[in-house]
């Protein structure tokens, strides 16, 4: 039996991250960038396109410790997810 041991977990040192201006936004503007990487400062859009990596490099050398970073599904298309 091999025994291996896992990372430590800490608590972020940036502390509770609110939620609410992040989902506020998507919940409005969603629809204008579908199909596209969107990286958020709370609810700042710091960036948008087809790679997250350069967005969330942008948005720290801005300063954000924490970009939130979210692929914008189509939703007009059907979602096939699973085996087939």
């Amino acid at each position: 039996m091999t025994t291996e041991r896992l990372n430590v977990v800490r608590k972020s040192s940036s502390g509770r991250i609110d939620q609410k201006k992040k989902r506020e936004w998507l919940r409005q503007h969603r629809h204008e960038y579908e199909g596209e990487w969107v990286v958020l400062d709370g609810n700042r859009l710091v960036g948008h396109g087809d790679d997250p990596r350069p967005l969330v490099a942008q948005a720290r050398a801005e300063g954000v410790s924490t970009p939130f970073v979210e692929f914008i599904r189509d939703e007009s298309k059907p979602f096939m997810g699973g085996w087939l």
